[in-house]
């Protein structure tokens, strides 16, 4: 499993997707810690956070085991979402 240096803090689990016939375990982090480590540590703001975490982690594909990265919301902004997508 492939982890995501600096951010163990953020570490939520396991979870066990599955890749192409293949059972993979992946790593699963929150958002949402990696966001307030890097504006603690870093110094980031939070805008700037967002932006590193777009751009060099969920933007990075590193094989079967990429970790993954929960943001929690809840069914109201999961179906704004899908509106959005059927919009474009």
């Amino acid at each position: 499993m492939k982890k995501i240096d600096g951010f163990d803090s953020a570490l939520l689990g396991i979870a066990t997707v599955w890749q192409q016939h293949e059972r993979v375990d992946t790593l699963v982090y929150d958002g949402e810690r990696i966001v307030t480590t890097l504006c603690e540590q870093g110094g980031c703001s939070y805008e700037e956070a967002l932006e590193y975490i777009s751009f060099n982690i969920e933007g990075a594909y590193v094989g079967s085991d990429t970790p993954i990265i929960v943001w929690l919301c809840d069914m109201e902004r999961v179906e704004e979402m899908a509106e959005e997508s059927l919009d474009e």
